[in-house]
């Protein structure tokens, strides 16, 4: 009786810390940076940023994480690291991303396609309305939870 009560005590503890998932509003998965800053970049360096892209290439780094080349509009572009497996998108997709900008140290680039690029994006989530997939690096639950909120996630 009393291992069923410890048992009953501790599924319902879980499930009150992991249930408190806010719900997806139309406020949801708001964006901060557009190709229209892009030149105002500078501004957005180590800070969370959010924004729409279309797929134009993958690649694997040499520690087999994917790296994602985004299009903001023509010409404008940020190669972007997933932190999380996403078997789902593929080139040509349209999906939204939120990570953090930061400047690449370009002599220390382990990556050819990164050689020469300014910046790229180390994703803590992703979002494809047109396929319902949304992934989130599974260290990341409050930025999660702001994003689901309508917020642009905090560091």
């Amino acid at each position: 009786m009393k291992n069923n009560l410890i048992l009953l005590f501790l599924t319902f503890t879980i499930g009150l810390s992991f249930g408190q998932t806010n719900k997806v509003t139309e406020k949801s998965f708001p964006t901060n940076f557009d190709q229209t800053k892009f030149n105002k970049i500078k501004k957005f360096t180590n800070k969370m940023i959010a924004y729409d892209a279309n797929i134009l290439e993958i690649k694997n780094s040499r520690n087999n994480t994917p790296f994602y080349k985004l299009e903001l509009g023509e010409g404008n572009y940020l190669w972007t690291v997933l932190m999380f497996k996403n078997e789902e998108n593929v080139i040509g997709d349209k999906i939204r991303v939120v990570g953090y900008l930061n400047k690449i140290d370009s002599k220390n680039t382990d990556e050819e396609y990164l050689e020469g690029e300014k910046y790229m994006v180390i994703a803590l989530g992703l979002v494809d309305f047109e396929k319902e997939n949304f992934l989130f690096v599974s260290s990341g639950y409050k930025q999660k939870e702001q994003w689901i909120k309508g917020e642009i996630p905090s560091q």
